[in-house]
């Protein structure tokens, strides 16, 4: 069983199907996973052209449908490893048996999106500078955030973007005094101390923010926002005391992706605990699946 269908859990799937084991796939929809929420996918090898995240999803079910894998639209609720094979109940009262699970969750829970950073996901609004650094090239963009990441992706935009307003949502940065000097000294990027940003505007695409400063509001444009106020949250509540996680809920896996449970592996998001290049996702989930090959087929005696 695969539980996630994004581009981790589909790579995962495929793969899996194709070396001839029986293979579902739990996944509660394509508008609840990162990926399905991109109306613009920046960059996944051999698509040239832009793609939604939503028809990137489609094209990579479609091929682990070809193959057999068996999707169904749901949520784990519970995971039990007492006895083999390991029993997994949803939300929907359905019960499945399993010899082995790959864990492709992701890490898209989040509830607290700034004023139109959900909307303009993919058309102008990134957590990823070095991926969607080129759609601001030799132009002017956003950061919105006070911590070290925040700080290190403004860095890292500085190599595309001609200008940038880091909006500060704070007195003080959280991050390194050396790193905080380095930016400081950064001739095309702008900070913006205690600002806050109350929307990020446009129709098709980002075109300008809106920030609170100084007892005033004020509109910047811009052609990208990178925003880095809120973090994301692994998908990983099931998995409590069932196996090992990290702080924040990312699961802890080995140099194979095998969880500390033999038998369970993780891929993805899940394993980072925030969005990464969708790209990365699939091949940790070809990763898993190579991994789910070698333990099924010793299990079965081969």
């Amino acid at each position: 069983v695969i539980i996630g269908g994004g581009p981790a859990g589909c790579a995962a799937a495929a793969l899996t199907a194709r070396c001839k084991w029986k293979v579902l796939v739990i996944d509660r929809g394509m508008d609840n996973g990162f990926l399905g929420s991109l109306s613009n996918v920046s960059y996944f090898p051999g698509f040239p052209e832009s793609i939604t995240g939503q028809e990137l999803v489609k094209r990579m079910r479609r091929q682990s449908e070809l193959v057999g894998v068996h999707f169904i639209a749901d949520t784990v609720k519970t995971l039990s490893t007492a006895s083999l094979p390991f029993k997994i109940t949803t939300e929907f009262g359905k019960e499945f048996d399993a010899v082995s699970i790959v864990v492709a969750t992701g890490a898209a829970l989040r509830t607290n999106y700034l004023h139109g950073e959900k909307e303009f996901l993919g058309r102008g609004v990134s957590h990823d500078a070095l991926a969607d650094g080129p759609s601001v090239a030799k132009r002017t963009a956003a950061v919105v955030g006070r911590s070290k990441t925040a700080v290190t992706e403004a860095l890292i935009l500085s190599r595309f973007a001609d200008k940038i307003h880091f909006i500060i949502p704070s007195s003080k940065i959280e991050a390194e005094d050396k790193l905080v000097k380095q930016l400081e000294r950064h001739k095309s990027i702008e900070l913006h101390y205690s600002t806050s940003l109350k929307k990020i505007n446009g129709s098709d695409h980002v075109s300008s923010i809106t920030i609170f400063t100084g007892g005033q509001e004020k509109e910047i444009p811009v052609a990208g926002a990178f925003t880095y106020v809120h973090e994301y949250q692994p998908t990983t509540g099931f998995l409590d005391k069932v196996v090992e996680l990290a702080p924040g809920g990312a699961v802890k896996v080995s140099e194979n992706l095998q969880t500390s449970f033999e038998g369970i592996f993780a891929c993805g998001d899940v394993l980072c605990g925030r969005p990464q290049l969708p790209a990365v996702s699939a091949a940790q989930g070809l990763l898993a699946a190579m991994s789910v090959d070698k333990f099924l087929a010793l299990k079965r005696g081969e």
